[in-house]
């Protein structure tokens, strides 16, 4: 375990190239194009490698890239946060959703356990920022803003996230 918390025995792989791992997992050309919505074929893994291999090399030319996820395994309490974002003195939880919307219940466990109030969604909605609260956990809500950006704002997001912190 690092100084930082994170344990090198729990990660999420990612793939070289978003082709690899459409053609690791057997999607083919001939079936994206019968499926008519690109979307709708194995959605979530793609988006989310997508993102995955955007943010981890986001970051400052001279920098390490690294990027991280939080899985919290506790009995019929398991979460997972699908990416944890450095950006100066902020942990950021990133959430991707394949469609427009999606719940965030894992985000929002992480943003109470760890007294975070900035969050990041990836999805195929319009851009937005929106204040609100957790939903009650251990009784309890918490404020918290949540940057959502759609797919193609990737390469901008640690500069959206810079503005909307700032605010």
């Amino acid at each position: 375990m690092s100084a930082i918390g994170a344990d090198d025995r729990t990660f999420k792989a990612l793939f070289l190239d978003v082709g690899l791992l459409c053609r690791a997992c057997g999607v083919r050309v001939l079936d994206v194009e019968k499926a008519g919505d690109p979307m709708l074929v194995n959605a979530g893994a793609v988006c989310e490698q997508l993102v995955g291999q955007h943010l981890l090399l986001s970051g400052a030319f001279y920098e390490e890239p690294s990027l991280y996820c939080w899985m919290r395994d506790k009995p019929n309490s398991s979460a997972e946060v699908d990416y944890l974002l450095a950006q100066g003195p902020h942990v950021i939880p990133v959430e991707v959703k394949a469609g427009a919307t999606g719940r965030l219940k894992s985000m929002h466990l992480f943003l109470s356990e760890k007294n975070r109030d900035f969050g990041l969604r990836f999805n195929s909605d319009m851009p937005s920022l929106l204040d609100t609260r957790t939903p009650p956990v251990d009784g309890n809500t918490r404020p918290f803003r949540l940057l959502s950006l759609p797919f193609y704002l990737i390469g901008q997001a640690r500069r959206l996230c810079d503005a909307a912190l700032e605010r």
